[in-house]
């Protein structure tokens, strides 16, 4: 099969050419190009066609330029119309349904009621709403809700559904929780934070690999607890080392502020003795211009766990977990001062004495100090470092 033949475009502009000039029939141009005359009448008829274009071409380039800065002006305005709209959208999604309900014209010549709605972001649905009135049942469900609210503002959902029960009013958790959501009630208890992220400036990342952390001194990890009395809670903070599970110090108060942390890394640091990481949290504590430059200022690395990580400090979560199950939950502290004695005994012989089966049996203060561990008990202080080393 043969090869079509492809023509350039000056080879068909010559042969045009010539069947214009007419010296030469078409049957004898075509002859001796070796085309068909057929060919030779078409490239004719297309030089003819377009001859006219050549003395048009400077104003059709001008008007296709004024066509292209038009449509340009076109698709800005467009854009900018666009832009437009959606902040109207995102404006108006703040305002009530009902509000929007009211800006909707049934009677508009141009505006169906689709694109109004559409323009709105408002469903029609929402459009035709019309809200059914609460049942008789559940008003008096509600009211007998907020009189024993009134009477006991401290009930949750749970208790909220013993009291209906014996009203002889049985009802589900979940729908006592939704009716109390509606009318606005909330158990009245004091609700304990020991985590408030701060916004800092810089940010850390965790540095800390638990399967790298063969020294003492290598990481110091801290952390903040609450510790419940029988009016109220405490909150504590301890510093330990991860590899020796040692508490180097901790400190109570009775407020989330930077002071009382600060207050345990003096006592930490007031041993002589320096970590290369010092890990936390990213509480507002830690996250602190005060706490920040002060562990720049004994040049240690800082490492702050990741957000809702909590697996990052698990040592001291560990730790916690001890302190509450072994001493907190088994006493009721009667104020501050019963809870200082109690946990400095309690952390006194979580360091000196409890072995711990991670250490091989041995205890923080032994491998932390590299000596034996003590027989006699020293003398307790109000959450000092002494009180653990």
């Amino acid at each position: 099969m043969s090869k079509r033949r492809t023509h350039s475009p000056e080879f068909k502009a010559r042969v045009a050419m010539e069947a214009i000039s007419g010296r030469k029939t078409i049957q004898e141009i075509a002859a001796d190009h070796a085309i068909h005359p057929i060919q030779v009448s078409q490239w004719k008829r297309q030089l003819l066609d377009g001859a006219s274009e050549l003395f048009t071409r400077g104003k059709k380039t001008k008007d296709k330029e004024e066509g292209q800065a038009k449509e340009a002006e076109l698709f800005q305005q467009i854009g900018r119309l666009q832009m437009e709209l959606e902040w109207l959208k995102k404006s108006l999604n703040c305002s009530d349904a009902r509000e929007l309900r009211k800006l909707v014209d049934h009677d508009h010549p141009e505006l169906s009621i689709s694109r109004q709605c559409a323009l709105l972001g408002l469903p029609r649905s929402t459009l035709y709403y019309r809200p059914t009135p609460v049942r008789v049942s559940t008003l008096r469900i509600m009211a007998r809700i907020d009189a024993l609210y009134l009477e006991d503002p401290c009930s949750g959902s749970r208790r909220m559904v013993d009291y209906l029960a014996q009203d002889g009013i049985p009802i589900s958790r979940d729908r006592v929780r939704n009716l109390m959501r509606r009318m606005g009630l909330r158990a009245i208890y004091q609700k304990p934070r020991t985590t408030v992220p701060g916004d800092p400036s810089v940010r850390f990342p965790c540095l800390v690999d638990l399967t790298q952390v063969t020294s003492v001194d290598q990481v110091w990890a801290t952390d903040i607890t609450y510790i419940p009395l029988q009016k109220g809670f405490l909150y504590l903070v301890a510093i330990m080392d991860l590899h020796s599970r040692h508490v180097l110090s901790w400190r109570l108060s009775n407020s989330l502020d930077t002071k009382f942390c600060l207050e345990a890394l003096e006592m930490a640091l007031g041993g002589g003795r320096r970590p290369e990481i010092f890990h936390s949290d990213q509480g507002c504590q830690f996250t602190s211009a005060d706490f920040v430059a002060r562990l720049k200022g004994e040049r240690i690395q800082i490492s702050w766990s990741g957000r809702k990580r909590c697996y990052d400090n698990i040592l001291v979560e560990r730790l916690w977990r001890t302190v509450k199950y072994e001493e907190v939950y088994l006493r009721a502290y009667s104020d501050g001062w019963d809870a200082e004695i109690s946990l400095a005994r309690f952390l006194w012989r979580y360091c000196h004495v409890r072995p711990h089966s991670s250490l091989g049996g041995k205890t923080p203060h032994a491998v932390y100090t590299e000596a034996e561990p003590c027989s006699t008990r020293p003398g307790l202080t109000m959450s000092g470092a002494g009180t653990v080393q």
